[in-house]
């Protein structure tokens, strides 16, 4: 039984492609890339993972299943990535990773990652899970979250699951005291599952007074999951952005006259919040490089506007033809008209390339 789905982290990867688009420098969009590298190769290792569980677990309604639990706790946080609970209280807190080349554990339970063959060092995500154990389960006890049966609280077990992506290389040691068997890859964990259920069977019948009802289980898990505290990232603040500093200023190299020019005069408004829209292009889906308006409040905002690009470049080379409209004196592409927003020329118009800020050619409007 499924109480809570995985979160859709489309949200952060369309935003951090929005500050790509931005006229940042060059390092602060080599931080912004690894994010959203980083926030693909995560969403690929809970998805795969998040599907075998889904698979195996979403009709059983012995075991309910909780993707994504943020908890804060006394000041400290556990992300955990998805949370397998039985009526017996046995919690599989379950970490996924993504490795695209490969996963190695040496024989004192070191981990490394491999990228184009050359092993990189990483944090042991069992450790990294332990950490998460051990703070939920002061949560649930401190939050009195715990079922009880027979008056008296059941105490939880909790199991330590690393999952990995099928088609990644795991690599544990065949030697040494460091126990890895927690590690294994995410269309085997249910193998591993059924093994437990198998050993565990005996001293369940002797414990049968711990065992809850799938009615007791299902609203324990829901009680559990509106613990979750999402999280927000501020990526400005993160990357060290200032939307109104230079870094963000495309027309910086502009003369006095023509400088913190930021939008077309011409452009509509947005029909949700009724803000400026700007020119964006479909990054990805069956639209991908079709241009839209896109609210400039984006990503709080999210109203579009769909065009029509082969009409609108018809309109601009019968303006241009017409004499209405001068070609840029840099590309030679169709100009439009900008406002200068600040300086001693505030609300004067201009003519600017409308491939700025790729390119910076002005004229002045006779």
């Amino acid at each position: 039984m499924i109480i809570k789905n995985k979160e859709d982290c489309l949200g952060q990867i369309d935003y951090l492609t929005d500050l790509l688009d931005r006229g940042f420098s060059e390092e602060k969009k080599r931080l912004i890339d690894r994010e959203l590298r980083n926030l693909y190769s995560g969403k690929k290792g809970e998805d795969s993972s998040a599907y075998y569980l889904d698979f195996d677990f979403k009709k059983s309604k012995n075991w309910v299943l909780i993707h994504d639990l943020r908890l804060e706790h006394d000041g400290d946080v556990a992300q955990i990535d998805h949370l397998l609970i039985g009526r017996f209280l046995d919690f599989y807190v379950i970490e996924s990773k993504n490795f695209n080349y490969g996963v190695s554990i040496s024989d004192e339970g070191d981990f490394s990652y491999f990228y184009k063959n050359r092993p990189y060092a990483i944090a042991s995500p069992i450790s990294q899970n332990k950490r998460h154990i051990k703070l939920l389960d002061s949560f649930l006890k401190d939050r009195g979250l715990l079922p009880k049966r027979l008056g008296a609280v059941i105490k939880p077990s909790y199991k330590n699951i690393v999952l990995i992506s099928p088609t990644s290389r795991l690599t544990k040691p065949k030697k040494g005291t460091y126990d890895c068997s927690s590690v294994m890859k995410a269309d085997k964990f249910l193998e591993r599952f059924n093994a437990d259920i198998a050993d565990e069977s005996l001293s369940s019948m002797v414990n049968v007074v711990k065992v809850i009802s799938q009615d007791s289980l299902r609203l324990f898990a829901e009680k559990l999951a509106l613990e979750h505290k999402p999280v927000t990232i501020n990526y400005l603040a993160k990357f060290g952005l200032d939307e109104t500093s230079e870094d963000n200023n495309p027309s910086k190299n502009m003369s006095i006259a023509e400088q913190k020019v930021v939008y077309e005069t011409d452009v509509p408004k947005c029909p949700k919040c009724n803000m400026a829209m700007v020119k964006r292009s479909a990054k990805k889906g069956k639209n991908i490089g079709n241009k839209f308006w896109g609210c400039s409040d984006f990503p709080k905002c999210r109203g579009v506007i769909q065009f029509d690009s082969v009409d609108d470049t018809k309109e601009k080379s019968s303006d241009v033809n017409k004499g209405e409209i001068p070609l840029c004196p840099k590309c030679d592409e169709p100009m439009v008209k900008r406002l200068t927003k600040k300086g001693d020329k505030a609300g004067i118009e201009f003519w600017g390339c409308q491939k700025f800020p790729k390119c910076r050619g002005v004229a002045p409007i006779s």
